[in-house]
């Protein structure tokens, strides 16, 4: 069977690190007590899911308190580098938010740097490409709320270009305030030059994604909601914007991934790419992704489509994206 899994765009850091990793650090720097055993921890890092999305978020607070030094940073994004490298990923474009590592003083530049400093050791080692994209963060009642420490994620990825820094997001729960607010963020990053994601219309209304649509946005995180009215779903179709699909992540409360829009998505014309989102939350790879979308009757023409779009979608050269696809045609005839 041929395996198109070998690009992922959509990949959180906190939600990525290895449990044991984490069970370490975490009795190391003494965030839980040296009596909890693994066990106790990894029940602990994977309980009870059914809970709402607004509740669920807050599992990734425990992750980020093992991540507020540079050299905690850097490990953990070289750890996730190597085993994505061992999971037969050729491009990656890892995903954190600076200003949530800030509570040992580190500012959002450091915290940036320090996890493009642990990809670049990684990619000494093995053959694989990885990017970083820095996360905004919805917080508060209001986009206001957190405004400066948007604009300084903004201004960090702007100085680090260079350097291994490919673009910015927005994530967070989506529904805390009016999605609209945070548009000039988004007009502040595109005239700097900077690619754009946005997590939208995953836990919110559709709207989210037309929102996103109408800021000049380069891709869409997750975006399945699009889907709740026909004039969204055309929209998103007609104007070609890559879908970063997470499926295992959004359907994890039951597992049933008939109920998720991907098929709809993929019959309608849209953009589609697939993603792992939190290998660690989830439990999940892009090679499981591949093979639940084959369990669904998906054919492997679909699914190097699939990959062919996350590499036209990628925040990278033209070289790098030519090379991807070079390889993804060789894998096909060998």
């Amino acid at each position: 069977m041929a395996n198109y899994a070998r690009i992922e765009l959509h990949l959180h850091l906190d939600g990525s690190l290895s449990v044991r990793w984490a069970y370490e650090k975490a009795l190391q720097r003494k965030i839980i007590e040296k009596s909890c055993s693994f066990r106790d921890f990894y029940n602990m890092v994977f309980r009870d899911n059914t809970q709402p999305h607004s509740v669920s978020i807050n599992k990734f607070d425990l992750m980020c308190d093992l991540l507020q030094t540079p050299e905690d940073l850097s490990e953990a994004a070289y750890d996730l580098s190597r085993r994505l490298y061992s999971l037969g990923i050729w491009y990656a474009e890892i995903r954190f938010a600076s200003q949530q590592h800030m509570k040992k003083g580190l500012k959002q530049k450091e915290a940036l740097l320090a996890v493009i400093s642990g990809t670049k050791k990684a990619m000494k080692e093995v053959p694989i490409t990885v990017q970083v994209i820095d996360c905004m963060m919805h917080k508060g009642s209001s986009a206001l709320f957190n405004e400066a420490q948007n604009v300084e994620t903004i201004e960090a990825v702007r100085d680090l270009r260079k350097d291994g820094a490919c673009g910015i997001d927005l994530a967070g729960y989506e529904n805390n305030c009016d999605f609209s607010e945070y548009a000039s963020l988004f007009q502040y990053a595109k005239s700097l030059g900077i690619p754009c994601t946005v997590h939208a219309g995953e836990m919110g209304i559709g709207s989210h994604v037309i929102d996103a649509l109408n800021w000049g946005v380069d891709r869409i995180g997750h975006g399945v909601n699009c889907i709740q009215k026909t004039e969204y779903l055309e929209r998103v179709v007609s104007s070609r914007i890559p879908l970063e699909l997470c499926v295992t992540s959004n359907v994890k409360r039951d597992m049933n991934y008939g109920n998720h829009a991907v098929l709809s998505l993929m019959e309608a014309g849209a953009v589609v790419t697939l993603n792992s989102d939190n290998m660690m939350f989830a439990r999940t790879c892009c090679a499981n992704e591949h093979f639940q979308m084959k369990m669904l009757g998906v054919t492997d023409q679909t699914l190097k489509q699939c990959a062919m779009n996350a590499v036209q979608a990628a925040f990278c050269d033209e070289d790098t994206k030519n090379r991807l696809k070079e390889k993804i045609e060789k894998e096909e005839h060998a």
